[in-house]
C-alpha cells in the first residue's frame, strides 16, 4: 500500500499501519518494528509545527534563496515529530489578523516538514519570491508572531518579542524547548545552540564618574559612565563581559537585551554606572565612586581586552583618550558621550521635527501604497539645507542610528518653509526616505541631530495616541506639540488655506534688525502675534520684554491682536 507522504499524520489509520507492515514482512526485524514504531508515534503522539527562531533586521547575517539574495527577515519554523504540511496554515505579525499570509498548495515539496526538520519562511513583504516568502515584515520592536492551523482561529504556536538588535537572533534555547534566548551567532536551519565568541578588540575610551549637567540617560537622570569604543567592522555585544575597578566593583553585562549592550562597528556605547539594571542592559548593576581608579572589561573567556585608569577632576570634566582608542589620556572640558573625542561640531541648520504618526491606517500612503509610521522634518529657515549626514533616532542609547543619505541627490534639501516626508517602517530598499526603524505607538523619544552626531536640531517625546492621530507642532514651526485629528503630512499644520495679506491693513513690520533671530529681545507695548513672509503664525507674544522662541530665522512681521500698529521700543541682539 502507498501512503501519500503528504498525508495528515491524523488521518493515517491503525488498518494503514498494519498493511504497510504486513507488505514489508520480509524486512528484518529491527528495521520493521524501528519503521512500526515511528508510524504508530506518528500517529498517536505527532507533535505541531513550532516557531524556533526569528531574525527582525537582518543586514549581513543570512541571505534568501532568490535572487538577488537579499538579506531579509525570517523566521525558523521547526517540525518536533509526525509528518507536516504547512499548504493552509496561516503567518501573521498582527493578532487580529491571524490569516495575514497562507501558506499556499502551488509547492508542496516546499511547504513539507519532516520530522526534525527545520524551515526557514523569509518575511520579506514579496510573496512574488516563492510559497516561503510571506507578505508582511517583522518590526524590531516589541511585536509578535502568530503561526495559526488551517481554520485561521486555531493559533498553533505564538511569540510576543522584546526589542531585537541587527543581525542577531532570537530563538529557543535548543529545538522546540520553552525558553527563548538571542543568538549572537543566529542558527537558521539548524540546530539551536549557541556560538560563543573570543573576546573582541574594545577600548574603554572616556569615563564621566561627576555627571552633574553634562548628560541625562532616558529617565532624565545624571549618572556616571563609561564609554566603550568598538574600533572593528562588526558590531560587538558586550553582553557577558565583565566591567570591575581597581576599588572593587564589578559586574557582568546582561546577555537578554543586545539593543542595549551591542557597540556598533566603529562605534561607541554608553554604559550607565547607576545600579539600576532595571532600567535597561546599558544600565550596569553597579556604583563607582568619584575617585581614581583602573576599569578593566573582561571577555566572557576571561580574556582582558582593555584597562583604563580614570582620574577625577572637577564636575562635569570627562577624562578620555585624546584619539578613540589611543595611547595618550586628557580631560574634556566638553565630554563627548557616543561619539569620537576628536569631535569637531557642526551647528544644525533651522530644522525641526515638526509633526509625526505612530499609528497609521488611512492617513496617508506612501509611494508603495502602504500605511506607515511617518515623520516630517520642517525647515523654518529662509535658505535651503541639504539634511544629508544628519541623524535621526527613536532610541538615545543609539544617536546616529538612522543618516540621511548623500548620495539620494538632491532630494535631501530642504527649501525654505518647506517640508520633508520620512517613511518609519524599516523598509530601506523602497527608497533613501524609509528609515531602519519604526515608530511605538506606545510612544518614544525621537532626535534631530546634526552631522556631528552629538549636536541635537530637534527632538520630541510623545506618548501612547490613538489611530490615525498625528503630534504636531501648533502653531506650525515653532508652537508646542498636540495630538491632532486631521494630519498634515508634508504641509503646515494648522494653517488656513489662504495667508492674509502680510503687507494690508494695520500691520507693522518688526523694527529694528531684520531678520530676527532666535533668543532676540524685544519690548512690546501691547500684546503681538509673530508671523513670517509667507503667513505663518510663528507664536503669540504678550506686552512687554519678550524672548523670541528658538528655531526663528529671517525676516518676520509682527501683528497686534487688534489690528493696531505695534510699537517695539527696545531690542536686543
Amino acid at each position: 500500500m502507498k501512503v501519500d507522504p503528504f498525508t495528515n499524520p491524523s488521518e493515517i489509520t491503525s488498518e494503514m499501519t498494519s498493511r504497510m507492515i504486513f507488505a514489508h514482512g520480509a524486512m528484518r526485524m529491527p528495521l520493521l518494528t524501528v519503521f512500526a514504531a515511528f508510524m504508530l508515534d506518528m500517529q498517536g503522539v505527532a507533535q505541531l509545527p513550532v516557531l524556533n527562531e526569528l531574525m527582525t533586521s537582518n543586514q549581513t547575517a543570512f541571505q534568501d534563496d532568490v535572487p538577488p539574495f537579499d538579506f531579509d527577515d525570517w523566521v525558523e519554523i521547526y517540525n518536533p515529530g509526525g509528518l507536516v504540511q504547512l499548504a493552509g496554515y496561516h503567518i501573521s505579525d498582527d493578532r487580529d489578523n491571524l490569516t495575514k499570509y497562507t501558506f499556499p498548495d502551488t509547492d508542496p515539496m516546499l511547504t513539507y516538514l519532516a520530522p526534525g526538520e527545520h524551515k526557514i519562511v523569509w518575511l520579506d513583504k514579496d510573496s512574488v519570491q516563492g510559497v516561503l516568502h510571506a507578505n508582511f515584515k517583522l518590526s524590531s520592536e516589541n511585536e509578535g508572531l502568530w503561526l495559526t492551523a488551517e481554520d485561521g482561529v486555531t493559533v498553533v504556536d505564538s511569540i510576543v518579542y522584546p526589542p531585537q538588535q541587527t543581525d542577531i537572533s532570537y530563538g529557543r534555547a535548543c529545538d522546540g524547548c520553552e525558553v527563548w534566548e538571542f543568538f549572537n551567532v543566529p542558527t537558521p536551519g539548524e540546530l539551536n545552540v549557541q556560538t560563543p565568541l573570543p573576546t573582541a578588540n574594545l577600548y574603554i575610551n572616556e569615563v564621566l564618574l561627576q555627571n552633574g549637567t553634562v548628560l541625562v540617560d532616558e529617565f532624565f537622570e545624571f549618572a556616571p559612565w563609561v564609554e566603550v569604543f568598538n574600533p572593528n567592522g562588526t558590531q560587538v555585544n558586550l553582553g557577558g563581559y565583565v566591567l570591575s575597578t581597581s576599588l572593587g566593583a564589578s559586574t557582568t553585562i546582561p546577555m537578554d537585551d543586545p539593543v542595549e549592550t551591542t557597540v556598533p562597528a566603529e562605534g561607541f556605547l554608553l554604559l550607565w554606572l547607576d545600579g539600576e539594571p532595571e532600567e535597561g542592559g546599558h544600565h550596569l548593576d553597579m556604583t563607582v565612586s568619584p575617585e581614581d581608579q583602573v576599569f578593566t572589561l573582561t571577555g566572557p573567556d576571561m580574556q582582558v581586552t582593555d584597562e583604563f585608569e580614570a582620574l577625577t577632576f572637577f564636575d562635569n570634566v570627562s577624562y578620555g583618550r585624546e584619539l578613540d582608542g589611543g595611547v595618550n589620556s586628557v580631560w574634556f572640558d566638553i565630554p563627548t558621550p557616543r561619539v569620537t573625542n576628536g569631535l569637531i561640531v557642526i551647528p544644525p541648520g533651522p530644522v525641526v521635527i515638526n509633526e509625526c504618526q505612530a499609528s497609521n491606517s488611512s492617513t496617508t500612503a506612501d509611494g508603495f501604497g502602504e500605511y506607515d509610521d511617518w515623520i516630517e522634518i520642517h525647515n523654518t529657515g529662509e535658505t535651503s539645507i541639504n539634511l544629508a549626514g544628519y541623524h535621526l533616532t527613536d532610541r538615545l542609547s543609539n544617536p546616529t542610528k538612522w543618516t540621511f543619505p548623500f548620495d539620494a541627490g538632491g532630494n535631501t534639501v530642504v527649501e525654505p518653509g518647506g517640508y520633508m516626508l520620512l517613511w518609519a517602517d524599516e523598509d530601506g530598499s523602497q527608497g533613501w526616505n524609509h528609515t531602519n526603524f519604526k515608530l511605538n505607538n506606545e510612544g518614544e523619544a525621537l532626535v534631530l541631530r546634526s552631522p556631528d552626531g552629538f549636536t541635537i536640531a530637534d527632538s520630541v517625546h510623545f506618548g501612547a495616541g490613538a489611530m490615525d492621530l498625528s503630534y504636531a507642532r501648533q502653531p506650525d514651526a515653532f508652537g508646542p506639540f498636540e495630538w491632532v485629528q486631521d494630519a498634515t503630512p508634508g504641509e503646515c499644520n494648522g494653517c488656513p488655506e489662504t495667508t492674509f495679506d502680510v503687507f494690508g491693513g494695520d500691520e507693522s513690520w518688526f523694527f529694528g534688525a531684520n531678520p530676527c533671530q532666535s533668543g532676540a529681545s524685544i519690548w512690546l507695548d501691547m500684546p503681538a502675534t509673530l508671523w513670517t513672509l509667507n503667513g505663518q503664525k510663528i507664536a503669540d507674544l504678550g506686552a512687554g520684554m519678550q524672548m523670541l522662541p528658538q528655531g526663528v530665522s529671517g525676516p518676520c512681521i509682527l501683528r497686534s491682536e487688534k489690528g493696531g500698529i505695534v510699537k517695539l521700543t527696545m531690542l536686543q541682539e
